[in-house]
C-alpha cells in the first residue's frame, strides 16, 4: 500500500473514530495537540487499523508517534514487516 492510500485509509479510521473531518491536515500536525487525540482515540484507532490492515500494533510502537506522520511511518513499516514475511 502507498503512502497515499494509507494516509486516506487512516483518515478515514479517525473520522470514524472522533466524527470530526481531518481533510487538508499535514503530516507534521501533532495527534494530541493538533487534532485533540487522547489516548483512547489511539487505541480505537490502532484496533481498527490491526484489522483493515492486517498488522499487528503494539502499544510500544507509539512511544515515538506524536505527528500523523509519525504513525504514517510506523504504519508503512508494519506493512513492510508483514510483506517481508509473507515473501520469506
Amino acid at each position: 500500500m502507498d503512502r497515499s492510500t494509507l494516509r486516506s485509509t487512516l483518515l478515514e479510521l479517525m473520522q470514524q473514530e472522533t466524527w470530526e473531518s481531518f481533510e487538508g491536515i499535514s503530516d507534521d500536525v501533532n495527534l494530541r495537540t493538533g487534532l485533540k487525540l487522547d489516548s483512547v482515540d489511539l487505541l480505537s484507532m490502532a484496533l481498527q487499523a490491526e484489522r483493515k490492515l492486517g498488522v499487528a500494533i503494539q502499544s510500544r510502537d507509539f512511544e515515538s508517534v506524536n505527528t500523523l506522520g509519525d504513525l504514517l511511518d510506523m504504519l508503512q513499516s508494519k506493512l513492510a514487516d508483514k510483506h517481508r514475511a509473507k515473501a520469506a
